[in-house]
């Protein structure tokens, strides 16, 4: 597998897979342990997704597309829905929404990004 830039793609896998840590995390805690930022919550959980996706297709870049942003659509699924039993959280499936259609939208981004910059059009060879 073909390094992206001078990263090697261990580092892209080791801070996407710290990125689910946080999701996880970040989804399961009692509500008033949350830190939120001034955005709504929906674009949180879109940027969110997108940023892990977007690592595991630099980390794994010779998968399609699909491969990642499925599994982090079913991740944000069982997270949400594991959120009824989570004191101070409710189950919303616009948020559900909002994660998958980050994960989506950062897989193929990631693609797109990682054929870039390895055909050298981006950070040039």
């Amino acid at each position: 597998m073909p390094q992206i830039g001078a990263v090697h793609p261990r580092l892209f896998r080791a801070a996407a897979w710290l990125c689910v840590g946080a999701l996880v995390w970040l989804s399961w805690i009692p509500r008033d342990w949350e830190a939120r930022t001034s955005l709504p919550g929906q674009f949180e959980h879109a940027i969110a997704y997108c940023g892990t996706a977007g690592l595991f297709v630099l980390g794994f870049h010779g998968r399609p597309w699909w491969r990642i942003g499925l599994p982090l659509v079913a991740l944000g699924a069982v997270l949400e829905v594991g959120q009824l039993w989570i004191p101070g959280r409710t189950a919303q499936f616009i948020d559900f929404a909002a994660s998958g259609s980050g994960a989506v939208l950062g897989a193929l981004g990631g693609t797109v990004l990682a054929r870039l910059l390895i055909r050298g059009r981006i950070l040039g060879r």
